[in-house]
């Protein structure tokens, strides 16, 4: 595929872990001409550090921001990726909805797009983008890391990494494309998933799990095994609890906005291991080793 048109500013929203790696991968493979950050915790970090070129203290402060980098008399594109935390949404996308009456002439939002985690804040808040939403195409990009902050950010991160793309019905066909091609400059491997079937998949392939390692995690923490588990564990403790070291602020809302499907996702694995605790409580081998051979096989089949 063809590299796709340089951006003349993209605007990141949220400059935390995934907002920072955003904008240092744009720069990096030189995807914008500038980029600009907006979060009043991390972008002044990010800007330091050199992931965004300016920072900007709101939304309303865009069009002067845009102006002082040169861009406000030519013609000229602007993107924007939502990567502030998902209750956020309805704030900002009220505040994005004025700003293409806010440009100069010639200025154009090609397209707009979020990173979050669930999608059943975003069909909230969508139509709080008024006539934005044309350009509003939702993403989620499959990668992370228990990192925070932007100090930690990657460039990298979004290499080879699937990326769930979801339009709306207002999305236009040029802004769908557009967010398209703007993962694969990233890296990244879109595919168009409906964003009504987003949360049930999502609540069974990511948030169970990260419920999970936070369980096993949280039940070591306080049992008596603590410190011994913490000192001389091996690889299958570390690998299956890696995830509970993120954000529990930023988990607790996810784990919140998906709560419905979750919960049957939590019902369903809850079910799995009362038959897995049966067979072991009766010794039965051999239902053990039909529940591990069928676990074991289906996990082969991974891709990657």
């Amino acid at each position: 595929m063809a590299k796709p048109a340089v951006i003349d500013v993209l605007v990141v929203i949220g400059t935390g872990f995934m907002g920072a790696s955003i904008a240092k991968a744009v720069k990096q493979r030189a995807i914008a001409k500038h980029v600009v950050g907006i979060d009043s915790q991390s972008a002044q970090q990010a800007l330091s550090l050199g992931h965004i070129d300016v920072q900007a203290e709101s939304i309303a402060q865009l069009p002067k921001v845009f102006s002082e980098l040169g861009v406000g008399s030519k013609e000229s594109s602007i993107a924007v990726v939502i990567a502030s935390p998902v209750r956020t949404y309805p704030h900002v996308f009220t505040e994005l909805a004025p700003l293409r009456e806010m440009l100069s002439p010639g200025q154009s939002i090609a397209w707009i797009t979020d990173i979050g985690s669930t999608k059943s804040g975003v069909l909230k808040a969508v139509n709080n983008l008024g006539n934005l939403a044309n350009a509003f195409v939702s993403s989620h990009p499959m990668a992370g890391s228990e990192n925070q902050g932007p100090s930690d950010a990657r460039a990298d991160l979004f290499q080879s990494a699937r990326v769930l793309v979801s339009r709306l019905p207002q999305s236009s066909d040029d802004a769908v494309a557009a967010v398209e091609e703007f993962w694969i400059a990233l890296g990244g491997q879109p595919s168009l998933l409906p964003i009504e079937e987003h949360d049930e998949l999502l609540a069974a392939i990511s948030h169970l799990p990260h419920a999970v390692a936070y369980s096993l995690a949280g039940m070591l923490a306080g049992s008596p095994l603590a410190g011994a588990a913490q000192a001389l564990h091996g690889g299958g403790l570390r690998d299956t609890t890696r995830i509970a070291a993120s954000s529990p602020e930023l988990w607790a809302d996810i784990f919140l906005d998906n709560r419905k499907q979750l919960l049957a996702a939590w019902s369903e694995w809850s079910l799995h291991v009362e038959v897995m605790h049966q067979a072991l409580e009766a010794a039965d081998r051999d239902t053990l080793i039909e529940l591990l051979q069928q676990a074991s096989q289906w996990r082969k089949g991974f891709l990657s």
